[in-house]
């Protein structure tokens, strides 16, 4: 008891509970607008339960396995309890008007709200501990961390989906094994972040630049590969299993793409963010502050982290181009995490710049 610094941790704690109360800012902007998609009848809540949803939505088998084997062995008498308990309180459909709970999956839905929420929160705080290391700041890591919790709904104004939150917290949590070197967990990460969303099988060769700042080319190239070869496993298993669904893999977007682009109303678009009309998609000053951020930040980066940047853009440009809905962000999901480094290194040089300009005065 002699080293127990009460003052240290009363700080942690405080640090906790100010990125908890961002995280569930962005987290309820998140979930406002599209609750777990609970009425859509080809990829929403229930169809994912049901295992009736479409190709390729039903491939993203991690979280409601989840959360049906966990319901499953719950006691009868306690599940009964308990479901007559949340139908009687209502918690979520008081507070959100877009939940549509199916009673009979009351509990499956509870458990997925609960550990998207817990998902998202460990997401923000992984993301400052990667951000404070790539930095060495932690106050810009911090700054940038909160920052993406609360810029995260922009970028699901054309859908959002349960699989998103979790996306992005392996994501940032692969980012950190592959710039620390850890090989075993990043293996192990691989198969079951691609049975959350499949995606995840191209963003592992992103990560190649960054094991390359610990390993040699060969040993690099065989973490990649490898990681790779287990994602891919695990896609080809799940995708098996689905076959007879309907739906396709992917559908083809580039000429609507095409399209979008050359449409100057589209840089102009507003949405419903936090419930307010704001900004959304390709809006013009967004892309004014991205490539502003990128062109102020770019200097700051090692070798590492600029092929990472560009093997992530060419990677996920190529795949948005081709399947995604033209201006859903959230398809862009391969490069939240460059985008976030330079933006907290141009944090970082704002709070530098005054704290210079302050100290010559």
């Amino acid at each position: 008891m002699k080293n127990f610094n009460a003052e240290k941790w009363i700080k942690k704690l405080m640090l906790i509970f100010l990125i908890l109360t961002i995280s569930a800012a962005g987290f309820c902007g998140f979930f406002v607008k599209w609750a777990l998609r609970d009425d859509a009848e080809t990829f929403g809540f229930t169809a994912m339960i049901e295992n009736t949803a479409k190709r390729p939505f039903i491939h993203r088998q991690l979280l409601p396995v989840i959360v049906k084997s966990t319901v499953e062995i719950i006691p009868a008498e306690t599940k009964e309890k308990l479901s007559a308990r949340l139908i009687e309180k209502k918690h979520i459909e008081k507070r959100f008007a877009q939940a549509s709970i199916p009673q009979k999956y009351i509990l499956e839905y509870y458990l997925m709200f609960g550990i998207c929420f817990l998902s998202f929160f460990a997401a923000v705080w992984i993301l400052r501990g990667l951000l404070s290391e790539v930095l060495q700041d932690k106050v810009a890591g911090t700054l940038g961390a909160m920052l993406f919790a609360l810029i995260f709904p922009y970028f699901e104004v054309l859908g959002g989906y349960y699989y998103d939150i979790l996306e992005i917290m392996f994501m940032f949590l692969a980012a950190k094994f592959a710039l620390r070197g850890k090989i075993i967990p990043l293996l192990i990460l691989a198969p079951i972040a691609t049975l959350n969303k499949e995606s995840f099988f191209f963003f592992l060769a992103t990560l190649y630049p960054l094991t390359r700042l610990n390993f040699d080319v060969k040993k690099s190239a065989a973490i990649t590969l490898g990681s790779i070869f287990f994602s891919g496993l695990a896609y080809l298993y799940v995708r098996e299993m689905f076959i007879n669904n309907p739906g396709d893999a992917a559908d083809g977007r580039f000429f609507e793409h095409m399209e979008f682009i050359f449409d100057v109303s589209t840089y102009f678009l507003t949405d419903s963010i936090y419930g307010v009309p704001l900004p959304s998609r390709m809006f013009l000053l967004h892309i004014i502050y991205v490539l502003f951020i990128a062109k102020s930040s770019w200097k700051h980066l090692n070798d590492g982290w600029k092929n990472h940047i560009k093997f992530a853009a060419v990677i996920n440009g190529i795949l948005y181009f081709l399947y995604v809905v033209p201006g859903e962000l959230r398809d862009l999901s391969m490069l939240y995490i460059s985008l976030m480094v330079l933006t907290s290194y141009f944090i970082r040089d704002i709070f530098l710049e005054k704290y210079c300009k302050e100290k010559i005065e």
